[in-house]
């Protein structure tokens, strides 16, 4: 199962060949994706999936109507298109919508491996292996997710446009917990060739983490010192990015807001050795050819969708130096689109997690954050849970776990009260590739106990 750009670009014009609208936009993805599940020390279930969907738009007097299907036969596309049409008639006016792109210069991101894309579940066996093996061996529980996929992607319209990219993926997630169900660890690992993953690696970590953070002791709530784990940084910079809006910033809507109106580029919002960009090109985490919509992730939106991926700065050396701008704002401040495209990649230093914990007078190293939500979006004030291991740190070592905690604080103050970082590693999740360090910052506010595990 593959699609060539050449296969792509045929199905793209016989679909628009069926529209009547002055505009029609299409958006083919095909995937094929196999899996390893493992749960309670057992494989539970491992198969394959196959999946073909066209997006189709259909736009005019800023009106519009978008229908998605999973059959790609001529009949049901020629449905589909049909009723993408009824439906833009039947719409209300869209006074933001934007015409669509003509032809575009897509860059070549090489993002796909062939042994990724066609490995199968005994290729995945050695890894759910690493895990069950460990558990049962040291009284834990193990669960889990390996998962291998292969993407082929295309984009077109009746101005022209067209793009066509193939990639792949493959993601590794464990987690152990005591028996007791006082201790628990987690890891997550990501890499578009299948090879990066090493397994055994990732699920001694989880054992470990699971085997320290037993039996936690109880600590107040309050304003902490605390070391972040690549994971956890990763958790609260999503939330940044996603507020790194030039239209909110102008409209006064955001941290980045100028009194009296304006936006806040150019200043110095962070501590010095804060540098946040973004690049699509880099092999460790490589993005789409073009922006898929909004603020880069997701289908459809007037935003900055199939604008060419291009490489970003955000923050440098705590200044904010780019905001992103979708088109329509684009156009209403007569200035360039500025789309976000691919992942993150936050600056770190040479230094180890195990340095910044040796150098720390006394802190809490937190594993990674859950179920964060936003307080307040317009400081980015957010709240959620620490889970899977937490523990004191005093005069350079880990002395003992604590239980968990509700945290509400927001990543602008931790980039502000950034006092360390180690080198950057690959983390983040499916919908967010990003490489980041830990980092240590002083007055992160913890506001309650939390029972989670």
């Amino acid at each position: 199962m593959s699609w060539t750009s050449e296969q792509a670009r045929a199905l793209t014009d016989r679909i628009l060949s069926f529209s009547k609208a002055p505009e029609c936009e299409v958006s083919l993805a095909m995937a094929e994706t196999g899996h390893t599940r493992f749960a309670a020390n057992d494989i539970t279930t491992a198969g394959v999936a196959r999946t073909a969907s066209a997006v189709i738009t259909s736009r005019e007097a800023g009106k519009s109507g978008l229908v998605q299907t999973d059959e790609i036969d001529d009949s049901s596309l020629r449905d589909a298109v049909a009723r993408s049409e009824a439906l833009m008639a039947a719409a209300q006016i869209d006074p933001e919508q934007v015409e669509s792109l003509g032809p575009q210069d897509y860059p070549t991101i090489p993002g796909f491996d062939e042994p990724t894309a066609v490995a199968g579940p005994l290729r995945r066996r050695n890894g759910v292996k690493a895990a069950l093996d460990r558990a049962r061996g040291r009284g834990l529980n193990a669960s889990g997710f390996f998962e291998n996929s292969a993407i082929w992607s295309a984009i077109a319209n009746k101005k022209g446009n067209f793009g066509f990219y193939r990639a792949t993926s493959a993601d590794y997630s464990t987690t152990m917990r005591t028996d007791d169900g006082t201790g628990s660890g987690f890891t997550y690992f990501s890499s578009p060739r299948l090879a990066d993953i090493d397994a055994p690696a990732l699920a001694e970590r989880s054992a470990t983490k699971a085997e320290t953070s037993a039996k936690p002791r109880e600590l107040p709530p309050g304003a902490y010192t605390v070391i972040l784990e690549p994971a956890a940084v990763a958790d609260l910079l999503a939330f940044l990015t996603f507020s790194l809006s030039a239209r909110e910033a102008d409209e006064g809507r955001s941290f980045l807001s100028k009194p009296g109106g304006g936006n806040r580029l150019g200043e110095k919002l962070f501590a010095d050795s804060v540098t946040l960009r973004s690049n699509p090109f880099d092999p460790r985490i490589p993005g789409r050819p073009w922006v898929a919509g909004g603020m880069g992730f997701g289908f459809g939106g007037a935003g900055a969708g199939g604008l060419p991926a291009r490489k970003t700065n955000w923050i440098e050396n705590g200044v904010v130096r780019t905001l992103e701008v979708d088109r329509f704002w684009a156009g209403k401040t007569k200035v360039a689109p500025v789309p976000l495209s691919g992942g993150l990649i936050m600056e770190g230093s040479n230094k180890s997690l195990d340095d910044l914990i040796a150098e720390t007078e006394r802190a809490l190293l937190v594993t990674r954050f859950w179920y964060i939500r936003y307080v307040n979006p317009v400081n980015v004030t957010v709240t959620g849970l620490t889970r899977d291991g937490v523990w004191l740190v005093e005069k350079g070592k880990i002395v003992h776990p604590v239980t968990n905690f509700r945290f509400n604080d927001s990543p602008i103050n931790l980039l502000k009260n950034l006092e360390g970082t180690s080198a950057p590693v690959r983390t983040g999740n499916y919908f967010l590739p990003m490489i980041a360090p830990a980092i240590r910052a002083h007055d992160f506010h913890f506001t309650s106990k939390s029972d989670a595990v």
